[in-house]
């Protein structure tokens, strides 16, 4: 039988740049095979370099990642979808609220046993968090530090029956103190849309109260923990947390809501620090409902079926040169999903959570 020490030996005589470019190219969950051949390349493949490059060369071929709600199970499916749109690496997770994918990484939360997880669907492993109460999550990435961080807000009923912030917590994953922090929160609004991470701010949509429903865009810092407001072009309003979205739009954050005709608004933040917004409006090339989930790095917009049968439809659009693509994803079998959601800039991610986040 082979020593490790000889396995190590062996792997030498091959130079180390040479066997990080081989790895670069494997699956993720291939990489979680080859951690036991050896300390080297165990030591390769847990390293930030490692990491950093295999993220870098994957940010250039994003996917889209599809996540399914099973209201029976109150379980969460999440397949990433290659460039032939066929279902990739999945993994199944507690609870149905998700934030969008940062880095290969998602954040969900499970409202009836009060825990958070952490999931890569790329390898397939998650990381618990528990004692988390919590009716909204946020997760991001503060690129300055090289943290991931998880916001957690609790709302309560006031006397008069509006809703008050009761807590705003943080968790910092692989940080000194790993543990739940809370914070004091400027701007404690209602969050009326998912949150989106863009250059180490999460932004989300929300209500200044649930009275008069004065939308608004609050940013969260996730260097410095601090909120900060930007005001919305007059008129423009969030809805719900289902019929409005921030989405990427050509590399900046844009506002849509659901539109039950072909045509979708989309309000472009051009200026965070002067708080401008720009308008720009799509005709969609369909009759049937779509929800706008954005663009991808061609420059097309994604739209996903809104209500679905045995069929769920994904369409591409080409404004510049107005062409559209469609494709239908057969349920395959699957007939208890009671709800789905695409998001678009999914990167496969070698990251290994336990190793990473747990000291």
């Amino acid at each position: 039988m082979r020593s490790k020490e000889g396995d190590d030996t062996e792997s030498l005589s091959l130079p180390v740049d040479l066997i990080i470019e081989i790895l670069t190219k494997l699956p993720p969950r291939s990489l979680s095979r080859l951690i036991c051949l050896s300390k080297l390349w165990l030591s390769i493949i847990h390293g930030k370099y490692f990491n950093d490059l295999y993220l870098t060369r994957s940010s250039t071929r994003p996917r889209l990642l599809l996540h399914r709600y099973c209201h029976d199970t109150r379980r969460s499916h999440y397949s990433s979808l290659s460039g032939g749109l066929s279902l990739g690496e999945s993994i199944t997770l507690p609870g149905c609220q998700i934030s969008p994918p940062v880095h290969g990484l998602i954040c969900c939360v499970d409202h009836d046993s009060s825990i958070v997880v952490i999931g890569n669907p790329s390898t397939g492993q998650f990381l618990t968090l528990t004692d988390a109460i919590t009716d909204v999550i946020f997760f991001g990435y503060d690129p300055v530090n090289d943290l991931y961080k998880v916001l957690s807000m609790y709302f309560v009923h006031d006397i008069d029956g509006s809703v008050v912030l009761e807590k705003s917590q943080v968790l910092t994953l692989g940080g000194a103190q790993e543990s739940w922090r809370v914070i004091e929160c400027k701007y404690p609004y209602y969050p009326g849309t998912q949150g989106i991470c863009y250059n180490g701010v999460v932004y989300y949509g929300a209500w200044s109260n649930l009275t008069d429903r004065r939308s608004v865009v609050v940013g969260f810092d996730l260097r410095s923990e601090e909120f900060s407001l930007i005001t919305l072009p007059e008129d423009v309003q969030i809805i719900s947390r289902f019929e409005s979205d921030l989405v990427r739009y050509n590399g900046k954050i844009a506002l849509v809501n659901v539109s039950l005709t072909r045509k979708f608004d989309l309000w472009v933040l051009m200026d965070v620090k002067k708080h401008e917004w720009s308008k720009y409006s799509v005709v969609a090339p369909t009759c049937d409902f779509f929800r706008c989930r954005g663009t991808i790095e061609t420059g097309e917009l994604i739209f996903e079926q809104l209500y679905f049968g045995d069929q769920f439809s994904i369409l591409y659009y080409d404004p510049k040169q107005d062409k559209a693509r469609r494709v239908d994803l057969e349920r395959s079998g699957d007939t208890t999903s009671s709800g789905r959601k695409l998001f678009v800039d999914h990167v496969e991610s070698p990251m290994f959570l336990p190793r990473k986040f747990i000291h």
